[in-house]
């Protein structure tokens, strides 16, 4: 079975705006052998809306619909399908008996406008909202099943997992099995490079690369109507291939952020750790205290913007940045042995750079960026230049920071 993703909205068409439903209705299908081929996303326009029904219908024989299915009157989602389909709208008392319930509990008089969530398309079965006013809508049409549902996740993640284990995923009869894989201190062709002997001699799994500023993830998905037991083990063959292979720079295969498995690794090895921030302006910091429990291994940092707190506070010399800079190595180390020694934490890492778009000077270009790590078993230092805006130089610094940290610890607290 292929599913086709409808997102309705022309809020959802707004740069700031971001659809979340296609990747939870995504995740829910994959766990069945349900494959998303599109994630369409269509403006508040009936004719647009209809002819993308339409041709979803032909092409897939799942198509799920979210969104515009309010009150006003820019809530075509009903009528949009009615057309598409070629099917009339019926009015249901009933479903205003139970709207103008939910409005009685809220202790407020039911507008007359959300009568107009009343129509039912014909042959739809009505999904019950538990959490809303706006019921969901289930048609089993000949070679395409079609489900509308509301647009808030709230509304519409437990209808879509009612209706799901209902009717749609018993009809499934592939088997699945997935593994992922995250790395860092590797570029997305690099990964490729090294990798793409391996997963092209499997036509199944199937192998995505995932590339974000500093961050590789690799997802392998087998898809088989054979024995689980062989679909797992041909997709476990190919991913302990890669990890082999790529061993140097992974990180985990945990559903967990970067910064929540250096937490997790300085936790099962009790240590502490403190940084010093000048380009990421405390952005590296943020994230490890948005971790839960990192106070047990975070003590603390400090934002040196300025060459006068870099002195002041971290105990850089004033002929280190007079001869080599702020942006250095030579800087950054003692950037990373000044917080360790303030913080008194057994760990100390520091990130000095050029984040841009100004900044550059001779020999020091935008997204020079310079990171240390200060310990009693090692210095480490590195030096990088990252291409990107003044926020992906940031990202990649902060990730490169953290996959600083996992390489010590892997090399000496094993």
């Amino acid at each position: 079975m292929r599913a086709i993703f409808i997102a309705v909205g022309s809020e959802l068409l707004e740069l700031d705006r971001i659809d979340t439903n296609s990747l939870f209705i995504s995740r829910k299908l994959r766990e069945k052998g349900i494959l998303m081929d599109m994630k369409i996303t269509v403006g508040d326009n009936l004719e647009n809306l209809s002819w993308t029904i339409k041709n979803a219908c032909k092409r897939a024989q799942l198509v799920i619909v979210t969104g515009g299915l309010g009150p006003t009157e820019d809530d075509i989602t009903r009528e949009g399908t009615a057309n598409a389909l070629k099917k009339k709208l019926t009015f249901k008392e009933e479903i205003v008996s139970g709207i103008r319930a939910v409005f009685q509990k809220r202790g407020i008089k039911m507008p007359d406008i959300n009568t107009r969530q009343a129509f039912v398309i014909e042959g739809a079965e009505v999904l019950p909202n538990s959490v809303g006013t706006a019921p969901g809508q289930y048609l089993d049409e000949k070679d395409c099943k079609v489900l509308l549902l509301p647009g808030p996740p709230r509304e519409m993640q437990p209808m879509f997992e009612d209706i799901f284990a209902r009717k749609i995923a018993p009809l499934s009869n592939f088997l699945m099995a997935s593994r992922s894989l995250k790395f860092a201190g590797i570029t997305e062709s690099e990964t490729d490079s090294m990798i793409a002997d391996l997963y092209r001699k499997y036509k199944n799994p199937h192998t995505t690369i995932l590339a974000s500023p500093g961050f590789i993830e690799i997802h392998l998905l087998g898809r088989s109507k054979k024995s689980p037991e062989e679909n797992k083990a041909i997709t476990d063959q190919l991913a302990e291939k890669i990890k082999t292979r790529l061993a140097d720079y992974f990180i985990t295969e945990k559903d967990i952020t970067f910064e929540e498995h250096i937490i997790q690794l300085l936790s099962t090895r009790n240590l502490t750790l403190s940084i010093a921030e000048s380009c990421t302006g405390g952005g590296l910091g943020n994230r490890i205290t948005n971790v839960p429990g990192s106070s047990e291994v975070f003590l603390g940092g400090v934002i040196a913007y300025s060459n006068e707190l870099k002195m002041k506070i971290l105990g850089v010399k004033k002929g280190t940045l007079e001869k080599k800079g702020a942006v250095s190595e030579q800087t950054a180390l003692e950037m990373a042995t000044g917080i360790r020694r303030l913080c008194q934490s057994d760990i100390g890492v520091a990130i000095t750079g050029i984040a841009g778009p100004g900044g550059a000077t001779q020999g020091k270009p935008v997204g020079l960026v310079c990171l240390h790590l200060s310990s009693e078993e090692a210095e480490q230092g590195v030096q990088k230049i990252f291409t990107g805006d003044r926020q992906i130089v940031k990202i990649r610094s902060e990730n490169c920071c953290l996959n600083l940290i996992r390489q010590y610890l892997h090399r000496y607290q094993n």
